[in-house]
């Protein structure tokens, strides 16, 4: 039997398919390169925000379209669309086989058996990674948020904040690094709370030594840290374990306080500007990156103005911007006044305008500077890496060129010869 599964939305979605497209591959099923070659077809879908809703439906209609060449073809669709529409979907498309909300194990061991008796394979291969590169591995160490946001959906989709045990934890790490990553990438929707609902006290530090000591792991990066439960403390702590990155990925959303409050965020401008300010003093070297969400109900000029005030005040290395949309059944879609989209529009264009120029700057800083990067990508014209400031799919990329000697998951000192706000250009250092 072959499969095929079409994962969208984040890296925390990424993990969840990987686990589930590994367990296929553990009862030995094959898997299918293209969707129409498969037996079933999967798909895990997205329903964060509006965007991410259009898209998911759009692969549904297109995974169901597939079935009109191949009728003994079967679907199943699940995720956090699922979770959200699951009335709506199974009436409007009606050609869905098998619908789940988070393809439980006992989900999927129903699945499974409905294709009849399924092997399970004694030989358990090293290289099962369908999603992401040999190299770079998902560890995801907690589902659920009890933030509550007041713009975010996440906790009517996946319920309340619960850390997945070390000892689970622990064992998806050394299966990650037994298929060959080298980075290693913790996630979750706020890391920071890893532990707090089982004793009250935040065990992250713990578990990320842990990781660290995996032989076989050379980089840590710390993905989602909440700035209501980051401390500097925490920061000191976590940051000074060999192995983890000086990659601070903080979601602010906003930096004035009267937005912060509206947006249930549980800190203020003031905490946010300590957080920076121990970052730079402390890790010299170190990449901030941030999410900023722009129009959300009520902002003001004077609010976005000291958004960029901020900005221009605390650079920062990495930011990404959206514009703010309304999600149903959270508390920011009854608020008003609620900001046309053509101030919306302006107000992101202006904002990423100004990073884009100061994001040029601080890259340009690195210019003649000795680097390490880890090797994504060889081709025939050279290597595509990362230095330690970028995340995989996310941030910079850096070219290299003559790289006949390297693979992917090396890594490399290289010197930095070119940057801009999106790319560098680096030579290998010998």
């Amino acid at each position: 039997m072959k499969f095929h599964l079409i994962s969208l939305g984040c890296s925390k979605n990424t993990a969840d398919s990987e686990k589930i497209a590994n367990s296929f591959a553990s009862r030995g099923w094959q898997w299918a390169k293209k969707p129409d070659e498969a037996n079933l077809l999967l798909v895990n879908t997205c329903g964060f925000i509006n965007d991410a809703k259009e898209e998911s439906l759009r692969v549904i209609m297109e995974a169901v379209a597939v079935k009109t060449g191949n009728p003994d073809q079967k679907t199943a669709v699940f995720g956090r669309l699922v979770r959200r529409y699951r009335q709506e979907i199974s009436a409007q498309i009606p050609e869905i086989d098998y619908l789940y909300e988070f393809l439980s194990e006992d989900d999927l061991e129903t699945l499974l058996n409905a294709f009849g008796k399924t092997r399970t394979v004694a030989d358990v291969s090293k290289s099962w990674r369908f999603f992401t590169p040999q190299h770079i591995g998902i560890l995801k160490i907690a589902e659920g948020c009890s933030n509550r946001c007041s713009y975010c959906a996440i906790p009517g989709i996946r319920g309340p904040f619960f850390s997945k045990s070390e000892e689970d934890i622990l064992a998806d790490a050394r299966q990650l690094v037994a298929s060959g990553a080298r980075e290693m990438s913790i996630v979750a929707q706020d890391i920071t709370r890893y532990g707090t609902d089982l004793n009250g006290n935040c065990l992250l530090p713990e578990l990320v030594r842990k990781v660290a000591a995996i032989n076989g792991v050379k980089w840590l990066r710390l993905h989602y840290m909440h700035p209501r439960g980051l401390t500097t403390e925490l920061i000191d702590e976590l940051y000074n374990i060999p192995k983890v990155l000086p990659y601070f990925d903080i979601p602010f959303q906003h930096v004035s306080d009267r937005m912060l409050q509206l947006m249930n965020r549980h800190t203020d401008s003031k905490h946010l500007k300590k957080l920076i300010q121990h970052i730079r003093g402390n890790f010299p070297d170190a990449a901030i990156r941030t999410t900023f969400i722009v129009g959300f109900p009520g902002e003001k000029k004077r609010d976005f103005d000291e958004l960029i005030g901020f900005i221009e005040e605390c650079p920062l290395d990495r930011v990404g911007a959206f514009m703010y949309s309304p999600e149903e059944g959270t508390a920011a879609a009854e608020m008003s006044p609620m900001v046309s989209k053509r101030v919306k529009q302006a107000r992101l264009d202006q904002l990423m305008t100004l990073q884009q120029l100061i994001i040029e700057e601080r890259n340009k800083k690195l210019l003649g500077q000795k680097t390490e990067v880890i090797i994504d990508e060889i081709n025939d014209t050279g290597a595509l890496a990362r230095t330690r400031y970028d995340a995989y799919e996310v941030d910079n990329t850096t070219f290299i060129a003559n790289c006949k000697n390297l693979k992917p998951g090396d890594l490399a000192e290289v010197r930095i010869i070119e940057a801009d706000a999106y790319d560098f250009k680096a030579e290998l250092v010998k």
